[in-house]
């Protein structure tokens, strides 16, 4: 018997709705339709959401209106209607940014209930086609409705597009869609961006100006414009340096593989090669305020935005980023420094299952076991990395006390047996100059010196905290008060607690702070008493605190000698 065919009927209306949650967020829609504006040649794309009335940036489901105006190559009437039809039957382009055909109406459906376009080829500005989901559901058609241009329409929408050519796009319907707040949209758009369309803002012969912007109900709002972000700094002044374990720097990124890798679909088939392109970064921790690089230099750190969101694979289709921070299930959880950049093509679409939005796809579990061997060694390297500056940050670097002096600086010195009295007693002050002559010499020898350059070493003007070997040997501290600056702690480098527990603890480390802290305040402690206890003998005073340090400093001694080896003990094993 001869075969027969039976046309299968289609409802539009359902159809429709099933594209609009194919899985887009706002603003991946809206990059959907930006898409299409590159693909058109548009060197300026702007994208403006308007708020409904009474609306702000918080609310959620409050945008009235999207719009996407570019100065691409526009399009005439007829061209617009083939634009709307599902599956486009559109000849792009080798490495085009679209393929499916789809975009427009999933994105422009996931977004609102309406799609208009209206747009202008070589000076002649086309109807208003809509594509409305409500006119659809009526009729049961995919139908477009179109309407001339009054000459109010004219002026406005001529008023958008200056150029000869280009297209407006716009969304409405809006309030019918649940959606996240405008404010979370336009943050992950300028957030993202950059780095989406890097290659087409950065080319030097044909960039492409991103410009986004919020307009309240009636306002007409400037436009922000998007800078190009290289996720893996390949070019600029801080490139990545080749790796050498031996002149790590703490500061650049590291180049660790750059190589074309192409896979064997073991049936003939053949793809052009995938590049693969491997940075390291050194820890975020770097940057904080307790890391011992310069202030410089933890900004250049702090700029690379090393973490968990900004790791993994960044896997770009024709220059444009579908895939942001990809673990692929190769990368563990802490393996957060380092960034993998995957350039594939539309001809790789089949092979890695490139889906309708071009935001997911898979790899076979053959080809992930081959691409896991690739990139193991580039893995252990920025491991290694990791550990190196976790080592530097628990490594002393010869500026003892200067993030005590930093913490300390708005801590009051204040004994609380005078803080309610007036002007001190001549007695004491008597005593407190006493005790800011005995200070000035010591004072000036254990000043930071100068480098050479004219600057003080160390980034505070006034140390509290000193270490120096001129403390006397029964004494772990011996605290002076300055006149102008206050108390400050020299700490005995010489004293065995100081030599076997205190020098090896990072100059920034919470366990060094907390012990200067300790050691300062019964410093501070120490000289508001013997300036403040005015009706008894100095000289009784000092003989008791002298006694007081050598019990002290003996204890100290006895422990250390005792439990020489409880750091070395305590350190966590390789």
């Amino acid at each position: 018997m001869p075969n027969t065919t039976t046309e299968i009927p289609v409802h539009a209306a359902r159809l429709c709705q099933a594209i609009a949650r194919i899985g887009y967020e706002p603003q991946t829609a809206l990059l959907d339709i930006v898409d299409n504006a590159v693909t058109a040649n548009a060197t300026t794309v702007r994208i403006s959401l308007h708020l409904a009335p009474g609306k702000t940036l918080k609310n959620r489901n409050s945008v009235l209106l999207y719009q996407v105006v570019d100065n691409g190559l526009g399009m005439t009437n007829e061209e617009i209607v083939e634009a709307f039809s599902l599956g486009t039957n559109g000849d792009y382009r080798p490495h085009s940014l679209s393929k499916y055909g789809m975009g427009l109406k999933s994105a422009g459906l996931s977004l609102g209930t309406r799609i208009h376009i209206v747009s202008m080829k070589n000076g002649v500005i086309s109807q208003r086609h809509t594509f409305d989901l409500d006119l659809i559901e009526r009729e049961n058609k995919f139908i477009v409705s179109s309407s001339a241009l009054s000459p109010e329409q004219v002026a406005h929408y001529s008023s958008l597009q200056s150029d000869n050519s280009g297209t407006i796009v716009e969304i409405d319907g809006c309030e019918r869609i649940n959606h996240q707040s405008p404010n979370t949209t336009v943050k992950k758009l300028e957030e993202e961006m950059g780095v989406i369309y890097e290659k087409f803002i950065s080319d030097p012969h044909r960039p492409v100006d991103f410009q986004i912007r919020v307009c309240a109900a009636n306002e007409d709002a400037p436009f922000k414009h998007i800078s190009p972000l290289d996720i893996l700094f390949l070019n600029g002044p801080r490139s990545p340096k080749t790796w050498d374990p031996a002149t790590y720097d703490y500061t650049s990124p590291y180049l660790l593989l750059d190589e074309s890798w192409k896979p064997d679909l073991g049936d003939g088939k053949t793809t052009p090669p995938i590049k693969l392109k491997v940075v390291a970064f050194p820890q975020d921790a770097l940057s904080n305020s307790n890391s011992p690089l310069t202030p410089a230099d933890k900004e250049i750190v702090k700029s690379y935005k090393v973490g968990r969101p900004n790791a993994g694979f960044f896997i770009y289709r024709n220059e444009r980023l579908i895939r942001w921070g990809d673990m692929l299930g190769i990368l563990g959880k802490d393996e957060f420094n380092i960034r993998i950049r995957m350039d594939i093509t539309e001809e790789h679409d089949d092979v890695l299952h490139v889906d309708v939005t071009k935001q997911r796809f898979e790899i076979d579990d053959e080809l992930l076991a081959r691409l896991r061997r690739i990139v193991d060694e580039p893995r252990s390297i920025a491991k290694s990395i990791m550990k190196l500056c976790h080592e530097l940050l628990k490594k002393p670097l010869g500026r003892e006390g200067e993030k005590f002096s930093d913490l300390s600086e708005n801590v009051t010195e204040d004994d609380p047996e005078e803080m309610a009295r007036g002007t001190p007693p001549t007695e004491v002050l008597e005593r407190q100059q006493q005790q800011a002559e005995e200070a000035d010499a010591v004072r000036r020898a254990t000043d930071p010196k100068n480098d050479g350059t004219g600057v003080l070493q160390g980034s505070v003007s006034f140390s509290k905290v000193r270490y120096t070997s001129e403390v006397h040997y029964s004494r772990l501290w011996t605290a002076y008060r300055d006149a102008k600056e206050g108390v400050f702690v020299c700490i005995n480098t010489a004293h065995p607690f100081y030599t076997e527990f205190m020098r090896d603890l990072a100059d920034n480390s919470p366990s060094r702070i907390l012990l200067e802290t300790l050691i300062f305040g019964c410093g501070v402690a120490e000289i508001n008493t013997m300036g403040n206890l005015y009706d008894i003998e100095i000289e009784i005073i000092k003989s008791v605190f002298e006694r007081f340090h050598k019990n002290c400093a003996t204890y100290l001694a006895n422990f250390t000698s005792e439990n020489i080896n409880l750091i070395q003990d305590s350190a966590p094993q390789e």
